[in-house]
């Protein structure tokens, strides 16, 4: 449609509002409550323009185009009114520096070193040169302020991890209330207090950790002002330079912009307009990415152990040593361990360095532990290729979602953001877990199943649904037949005895799974780190298909899908990691190379151990040989997420000291064993020879990637679906008098490579409290210990000291801790995994008792 603003003809489309139309053609309006991530609020009436044929003044803000609207936006009244409200809004915020007359020369002015607790001033502001107040008084020229100054003696909030909030400098625009409550669903911070004592803070005057922040940092990024400014950088001052990439640390691949100042990482942020985050990011792509990077453990430079000890060398020495070592050993004594947070580039390598130059077949990683593993896995079995592409913009759009062993809000908080999107169009959230996650109090229902009783929790909602009419006629699909004569020999029965839900329940979920379509299924990696792996997801397709919902299985790690990809063809000569483990321990494996972070080796450490790392972890100081590689930040590759979308990162830094990228050390490592058809100069080069080898990566080119299009790894047009037989034998995870406690056994998914994050983090680990053995407030009572308490947890597999934590999260009965990569030497997870048999994961739940420290 077409509109006139100060007497301009522009073109806009429908659903825009006068300010969005001004800002596409270049026209200011001064504005500071509103942002593009957040609906109009109309608040703080900086916005207000004339629209002829109209009385009075209307905030731009909230005003939708119309058809041959005129609209004027610069008065003498409209800036007298302006001036108006924005002295007000100075009066109670620290002001002489904004309208100082000297602002300009200032550094040449200030004669004496400035020491308050308060920022009272620009000059001693972070935001200093990027502060929206700043851009609106300079627009409207203000001068001198009009009402007396009002300082109102806020303490700083410091006692938060990432970012201070000073509220001597908030205007209450609203916009972190907002965004918090809107955006994010999480709602720990709100307007507190009434009239002139109005603050933005948290319930009860509660610490942010305590009011359920997820440090998200988005309040931080839509502050217009210093009210709310990371803690880290606070004083670093403007950068000079920014780079667009890909943050590494989960399987969503947020595009973030990093900020750098003379060579240096400073900050990162989420990007705007990125098709996957649109703008948002979670605590550890916001706040720990800089901190990873200049970590204290990195490892930078070469190390061998000489006469027992670790010393530094150089490269040339290392590698020398680290070849004539490899030559030692027979092709089918040497593993090598990939790794699914490197690049699609350094895996491609990895692989063809295994196989070419060591010719070996013990190759495995923690793609092992990947739902996409298992789902490859039935579908060989039973003749079908499930597609694993989806958006996850899709997600928004579902009317039920059917959410499986995987707290989404904690794990992929970007996944979660999609989740209310769709619950706040009034979809129905049914959750699956025997424990409370936050986002249960958006979810219809949540069902807490017994543990171990998954698969059989899908074959009842599946029988339910096959039992009455309804629209959703799947007769026709391949396995129909066996389907059906499995779901018979479920007795119904004994539904509530096998999964502890009531039959009502049941019933209540197979009812909206039937009417309230289209449906989504999510299942995560808890789903799968058990002996029911395989029939967990079967019967969960199974239940899909009937449903005709979309099936997304989530990766946790940054290219856990690309390595699926690479790997696809060769995962059944691949081993899966506890054999390895298991062959360690055999001694039929005496020398590993790892190139991935794998649970501490303790005991079970082979006969010579290579590490190609990052940072110094427990496996590398028991290490022979330690190579320093550089971290993502610099060097470039490739990731694919979890939806299947290849995504470019760059290198933002040069290599801090004498750490080299994963391909040049592959590349140098082969030439000195005597292999010189591994020379790949950059990733690009290397990217060639993958379109060439790995069908699903046809249409990958950088030059695509870099101009910002979409790119998916190539599937199958329309993959052949059906019903998987699925054998319904109850088995219980059984407590004793002995064990009379189920752990819960999981994984920190808070890792950077080998760097645990939860432990080198004090501010994350405050989050996280992965130290401390977690169970409810009954349980606590039943065993006499307070929160905070040392126990010890003991189990058939060994023993670890904690201190308690009650939790209202945990169900009765459970002992909840996320310690699976953390090296306790007396619990290694490595011995629970090398126990278990070959060709199955350990159980999920392990029965334990827990006895008081001194």
């Amino acid at each position: 449609m077409k509109v006139r603003i100060n007497g301009k003809e522009i073109e806009t489309g429908e659903k825009k509002t006068v300010l969005e139309a001004a800002r596409e053609h270049g026209i200011y309006i001064p504005s500071l409550c509103d942002h593009p991530y957040l609906t109009p609020f109309g608040g703080c009436r900086l916005c207000l323009v004339e629209i002829k044929g109209r009385r009075g003044y209307f905030p731009s803000c909230s005003t939708f185009v119309e058809e041959g609207m005129e609209v004027r936006t610069d008065s003498n009244a409209i800036r007298k009114l302006r001036k108006m409200i924005l002295n007000l809004i100075l009066s109670e915020h620290p002001n002489a520096c904004l309208m100082c007359s000297e602002k300009h020369n200032c550094e040449e002015q200030k004669l004496t070193i400035r020491k308050a607790a308060e920022v009272t001033g620009c000059i001693f502001c972070p935001k200093d040169g990027d502060c929206e107040l700043q851009e609106v008084v300079e627009n409207l020229k203000m001068k001198k302020l009009d009402f007396p100054s009002l300082y109102k003696e806020f303490n700083v909030e410091k006692k938060d991890p990432f970012f201070d909030r000073n509220n001597n400098l908030c205007i209450l625009c609203g916009r972190c209330v907002r965004i918090c409550q809107d955006i994010r669903g999480v709602s720990a911070i709100s307007f507190v207090y009434r009239g002139s004592q109005t603050a933005v803070g948290t319930v009860l005057d509660k610490s942010l950790v305590d009011s359920g922040c997820q440090f998200c940092g988005a309040c931080v990024d839509v502050c217009p002002t210093g009210a709310l400014v990371e803690r880290a950088v606070k004083y670093e001052g403007m950068s000079d330079r920014e780079v667009k990439t890909i943050c590494p640390l989960c399987s969503i691949g947020c595009a973030i912009e990093a900020k750098l100042k003379g060579g240096k990482l400073i900050s990162l942020h989420p990007s705007r307009g990125s098709a996957v985050n649109q703008g948002q990011a979670c605590v550890k792509g916001r706040f720990l990415i800089r901190d990873i990077v200049y970590n204290p453990r990195r490892i930078l430079r070469p190390i061998v152990r000489k006469e027992g000890r670790l010393q530094e060398v150089c490269w040339d020495e290392a590698l020398e040593t680290a070849a004539d070592c490899l030559k030692k050993y027979k092709c089918e004594e040497i593993a090598f361990l990939t790794s699914t947070q490197a690049s699609c580039e350094e895996n491609f390598l990895f692989e063809k360095f295994a196989r070419e130059v060591l010719k070996t077949e013990n190759i495995a990683s923690t793609l092992s532990f990947s739902p996409l593993y298992f789902l490859k896995d039935l579908g060989r079995e039973n003749y079908f290729e499930p597609s694993l592409n989806f958006k996850i913009k899709d997600i928004s759009k579902a009317k039920t979602i059917f959410l499986v062993g995987e707290d989404v809000a904690l794990s992929h908080p970007i996944i979660w953001l999609e989740i209310f999107k769709a619950i706040r169009k009034g979809a129905r959230l049914i959750v699956v877990s025997p424990e409370e996650f936050f986002l249960n109090r958006y979810a219809s229902i949540q069902l807490k199943v017994k543990p171990g009783a998954d698969y059989c929790l899908f074959g009842y909602l599946s029988k339910i649904i096959m039992d009455q009419q309804n629209r959703l006629d799947v007769s026709q699909t391949e396995g129909y037949e066996f389907f059906k004569g499995d779901l018979s020999k479920l007795p119904m029965s004994r539904a509530f005895e096998i999964t502890g839900i009531d039959e009502e329940d049941l019933k209540k979920t197979a009812q909206i799974l039937i009417e309230k379509t289209p449906s989504i299924f999510i299942f995560g990696a808890n789903l799968v780190r058990s002996s029911f792996a395989n029939v967990n997801v079967a019967s969960l397709w199974n239940l899909a298909l009937q449903t005709k919902a979309e099936f997304f299985p989530f990766t946790s790690e940054s290219n856990e899908r690309g390595l699926f990809e690479l790997y696809r063809s060769s995962l059944d000569k691949n081993k899966m990691l506890p054999q390895i483990f298991r062959d360690i321990s055999d001694g039929l494996i005496k020398a590993v190379y790892l190139t991935s972070p794998v649970p501490y080796l303790g005991k079970g450490k082979p006969e010579f151990l290579m590490v190609q790392d990052s940072f110094m972890d427990n496996n590398s100081k028991e290490a022979d040989i330690i190579l320093p590689v550089t971290t993502h930040a610099e060097t470039e590759g490739t990731f694919v997420n979890g939806e299947g979308r290849v995504q470019k990162f760059n290198k933002l830094i040069e290599p801090i000291g004498e750490a080299k990228p994963d391909c040049w050390v592959i590349s140098e490592l082969a030439r000195k064993i005597g292999y010189k058809d591994l020379d790949f100069k950059n990733p690009s080069e290397t990217m060639k020879e993958i379109r060439k080898a790995i069908p699903g990566f046809k249409n990958v080119y950088y030059s695509r990637l870099e101009k910002g299009e979409e790119v998916f790894i190539e599937e199958e047009k329309n993959p052949k679906k059906g019903f998987i037989p699925v054998k319904y034998k109850p088995v219980y995870v059984r407590t004793s008098k002995e064990y009379p406690f189920l752990l819960s056994l999981d994984y920190s998914r808070d890792y950077y490579r080998n760097l645990k994050l939860s432990q080198e983090f004090k501010g994350f680990r405050l989050m996280r409290n992965e130290r401390n053995i977690n169970i409810c407030r009954d349980d606590a009572k039943k065993l006499k210990v307070k929160d905070g308490e040392s126990v010890t947890l003991y189990s058939s597999f060994g023993k670890f000291k904690r201190f308690i934590a009650v939790s209202d999260s945990v169900p009765e009965g459970i002992v909840k801790t996320g310690f699976l990569w953390n090296e306790d030497p007396d619990f290694s997870p490595a011995s629970l995994i090398s126990f278990s048999s070959p060709e199955k994961l350990p159980l999920r739940f392990i029965p334990v008792r827990i006895e008081r420290g001194k």
